[in-house]
């Protein structure tokens, strides 16, 4: 981009947009890892950290081989694993042996099968712990605004600072955690109502899937938790072109503000590392979409692109 390109010059702290991708998707260091399975599938569901296995009290119910570093949950149908699972997340969080489990929220993710079918789910804020496969929303709404760079403006939510996870940073205009037993439009319906006071009608009415973007995040000090976890996550993209009469209001104590601004402002943003990872990708995503974000004016283009939509060797919905 020509703006962000003069911001660049001589600016040593502020960001590429590779450094944006390379914040979110990235490559986990050299360690011991184990594979998390689930009785009777071959295949893993997640990865551990070995200084996660070692803090976890285990029970009959699992088998931990340290040959082949693998942690297996024994139980022959989805409620009984959820059931399983559960419980050893809520002795872990009674011991207190777990950043992650202070901020316990009692919603369950899902964890899905070869054949998409749900094999368990497990409490929200301990899918890290294991690096199972979690999933979100994410909704860019914006306005045309004529005369604006690029003829629009987009609505841009502030985190709460009392986020457990990247408090006071930037988000998408709408963003949330699918939970199980929801589609990705039902959790993005609650979500633009929840969050941003969106109407379930004026959200079915304006509301586009645009695909996904896929990753694989390790926590860091911003996420609130256990450094080094892995978050595997694909999130599911909606975009709005809502009228110039719609304006957005914060529906709960998770969003500080929505504040609308023009393509400038945002890149300007993006470069100061205002936005969480993962917003900052759906923006690029978005950028992309509309030309915004070209080959002839991106270098990096070609593996922006590519690596937005990274290849999960993982069971999806």
């Amino acid at each position: 981009m020509n703006g962000r390109d003069t911001i660049l010059i001589g600016s040593p702290m502020l960001k590429s947009n590779l450094d944006l991708l390379n914040d979110l998707d990235q490559t986990p260091p050299t360690g011991s890892y184990y594979k998390f399975i689930v009785s009777p599938y071959p295949t893993p569901f997640g990865t551990l950290l070995e200084e996660i296995v070692k803090k976890f009290t285990w029970d009959r119910n699992w088998i931990i081989d340290n040959a082949t570093k693998t942690i297996t949950l024994l139980a022959s149908s989805a409620q009984e694993r959820t059931k399983i699972l559960q419980e050893t997340l809520i002795r872990e969080r009674d011991y207190s042996t777990f950043q992650l489990l202070r901020k316990w929220s009692g919603e369950l993710f899902p964890i899905y099968g070869p054949d998409k079918e749900l094999i368990l789910s497990i409490e929200k804020v301990a899918a890290p712990l294991f690096g199972v496969l979690t999933y979100g929303v994410q909704l860019v709404a914006y306005q045309e605004c004529h005369g604006a760079p690029h003829g629009m403006k987009i609505w841009i939510s502030k985190r709460s600072k009392t986020k457990r996870r990247f408090p006071g940073m930037l988000d998408s205009t709408v963003g949330g955690c699918m939970p199980t037993g929801e589609t990705p439009f039902e959790c993005l319906v609650r979500e633009c109502e929840e969050e941003v006071s969106f109407s379930p009608a004026l959200t079915r009415q304006y509301a586009k899937s645009c695909g996904t973007i896929n990753y694989l995040y390790l926590l860091d000090e911003r996420s609130g938790g256990e450094l080094g976890c892995f978050s595997p996550e694909v999130q599911f993209c909606f975009e709005m072109r809502i009228p110039g009469d719609v304006k957005p209001v914060p529906g709960d104590d998770e969003v500080e503000e929505i504040v609308l601004m023009d393509i400038p402002q945002i890149e300007k943003e993006l470069a100061k590392g205002s936005f969480t990872p993962a917003n900052g990708c759906v923006m690029l995503d978005f950028f992309i979409r509309h030309g915004v974000l070209t080959f002839e004016n991106e270098p990096d283009y070609v593996e922006i692109a590519s690596r937005l939509h990274r290849v999960l060797d993982m069971y999806t919905a």
